[in-house]
């Protein structure tokens, strides 16, 4: 079947324009009503739920007929082309050991286009790493970037600062903070214990004065994942369609 309509996206703002004259449209965004328009003039909407499940309806009549095409943000998300800024945030469902994937996941946070910094789940407890080696490992994950790029900007350098001074406690032969998924450590302290999305919540808590909320004594992958998806201070950037968490920890 032929589209009669072309479509575009800027980060949360779908544009559409009819390629033909009709007599009206009407789109929806996840069966809900969101705008009409008739003739040959286009329309935007800003997405409510900008994931990759959103899925865009346009029915209108053309041909005396009445016409529908469908749209998901899947394949655009799993396709557009990818670049890496300070502060974007990797989260991944999969996991290396394979028997985890969907329950424990990992994530790790942007420095540069070329680097990240992440607690991969032993000693050392923060690592600072190439971009590729966590795809390499984690294929099933997505990738968000905050709006405003002065936030990435400074929890970036939080983040950097951070590790130089765990560098700094090695090589004094302190192992501060040392790796553990010890539920009674507080989620604030950068200094007793660490895990990868609690490394996450320090370095924007700190770094931008932006703080995750947390649902458990647990700030978990799941936790980061979930907050992200449906949250209008970031945008995704890259989702692989298998990414999926099978429990709320």
């Amino acid at each position: 079947m032929k589209n009669y309509f072309s479509m575009w996206k800027n980060q949360n703002i779908i544009y559409m324009k009819p390629n033909v004259e009709l007599i009206y449209y009407k789109v929806y965004e996840n069966n809900r009503l969101v705008t009409s328009n008739s003739g040959s003039e286009g329309s935007y909407i800003a997405l409510r739920q900008q994931k990759p499940s959103t899925t865009i309806v346009i029915e209108y009549y053309h041909d005396n007929a009445l016409e529908r095409e469908q749209y998901s943000l899947r394949n655009y998300y799993a396709n557009r082309k990818r670049n890496f800024q300070a502060g974007d945030i990797l989260v991944a469902s999969d996991n290396v050991k394979s028997e985890l994937t969907g329950y424990m996941g990992h994530t790790a946070i942007v420095i540069n286009e070329n680097e990240l910094i992440e607690s991969p789940g032993s000693e050392p407890a923060i690592v600072l790493e190439p971009i590729q080696q966590f795809i390499d490992k984690h294929p099933v994950h997505a990738q968000f970037r905050p709006v405003d790029n002065d936030i990435g900007t400074k929890t970036a350098k939080y983040a950097t600062e951070y590790y130089e001074k765990y560098q700094n406690n090695l090589k004094n032969g302190l192992s501060k903070p040392s790796f553990s998924f010890n539920l009674s450590q507080a989620l604030d302290d950068p200094w007793d214990k660490i895990y990868c999305s609690k490394l996450i919540w320090i370095c924007y808590h700190y770094g931008a004065d932006y703080t995750f909320e947390n649902d458990y004594l647990w700030f978990s992958p799941e936790d980061l994942y979930h907050q992200l998806i449906e949250n209008k201070d970031f945008e995704i950037v890259y989702q692989h369609e298998n990414v999926e968490f099978l429990i709320d920890l």
